[in-house]
């Protein structure tokens, strides 16, 4: 059937945006990888309580599921621009007067990446005043080919202990999403965490309407993160990790 065909597509394709095999999948929907791979060709027709284990396993809402949108997938170009400097991917700033810790994702970051931002975001937490922290985070530079990619599955993880640690010390939160998918990840990781009664995820192609958006709502006029220097020509306004 059509419907099971497309169905099994979009799966694959989110398996494969999300970085993980079918046997990954088939452990975090307690499903049989045999399994996973029949729903995939597009063969197998389940039950409503199975799409919405694979929906949980895939990190995303159900109506996103019969969504369409286009991705980079997980490739050789991800694992080469892995091997760039980390301060090269990742850009921290810290503003003591307004509060404020900024950060860009300028491409792919691992497990062990995020370990080490995560250390030095706390430390740069415990230079600002608990409880009145905002955090500014713009991964819209996450994309290949024009194409956007999304953290996989153990970089979330990360996250979402950072998010957890975080929560006493943050007042607000507002993160700048590459694509309808990034923004659903992170709504549910938010409400994992606990940081999702005060944080606003924002996706939208209009660069300069995304901006505003974020800046009104941490109540700040402006934010070196957002106008997109060149690492080498702001060199000296980040903190390096």
């Amino acid at each position: 059937m059509e419907i099971l065909r497309d169905f099994g597509k979009r799966v694959k394709e989110l398996r494969l945006k999300a970085g993980i095999t079918q046997e990954s999948l088939a452990i975090r929907a307690e499903l049989d990888r045999s399994y996973v791979g029949a729903i995939e060709r597009g063969v197998k027709n389940l039950s409503l309580l199975n799409i919405e284990k694979l929906a949980n396993a895939l990190d995303v809402d159900l109506p996103y599921l019969f969504e369409h949108e286009s991705f980079a997938p997980r490739s050789s170009i991800l694992r080469k621009e892995l091997k760039k400097p980390l301060e090269n991917r990742f850009l921290c700033n810290i503003d003591k007067d307004e509060q404020v810790i900024a950060w860009r994702v300028a491409g792919p970051l691992n497990e062990q990446d995020v370990k080490e931002i995560s250390k030095k975001i706390k430390s740069l937490a415990m230079l600002l005043r608990k409880g009145e922290i905002k955090l500014l985070i713009d991964n819209r530079s996450m994309m290949i080919d024009g194409q956007p990619f999304v953290f996989a599955p153990e970089v979330y993880d990360v996250w979402e202990e950072l998010q957890e640690w975080l929560c006493p010390y943050i007042d607000q939160v507002v993160v700048l999403c590459n694509s309808t998918f990034m923004r659903n990840q992170l709504d549910r990781l938010a409400k994992r965490s606990g940081i999702g009664c005060f944080s606003k995820h924002i996706y939208s192609e209009d660069v300069e309407k995304s901006n505003a958006k974020a800046l009104e709502f941490l109540g700040i006029t402006e934010s070196r993160i957002l106008l997109k220097p060149t690492a080498d020509a702001e060199k000296g306004s980040y903190v390096s990790v």
